[in-house]
């Protein structure tokens, strides 16, 4: 039990701070971050688009990560 406990705090520091991450990488208005990764990838205007559709996706799931782990860590300390 006390190893789950270790690995469900250690992925709640990961995806806490992927989402830091992965949240300043996103477009404001200037264009953000996103389109410098994406622009040099893929020719055409579709490579910001699909970077930022990217960007956004692994950004839900890092949410949902640590949503989760947070409910985890409630019935674990509780």
């Amino acid at each position: 039990m006390a190893v789950l406990k270790v690995f469900v705090l250690v992925l709640f520091f990961a995806s806490a701070a992927s989402m830091i991450l992965f949240i300043l990488l996103h477009a404001g208005r200037g264009g953000g971050l996103s389109g410098a990764f994406g622009s040099s990838l893929v020719g055409g205007f579709s490579g910001p688009q699909i970077a930022q559709k990217n960007l956004d996706r692994i950004t839900i799931i890092s949410a949902a990560t640590f949503t989760l782990t947070t409910v985890g860590l409630i019935f674990f300390y509780k």
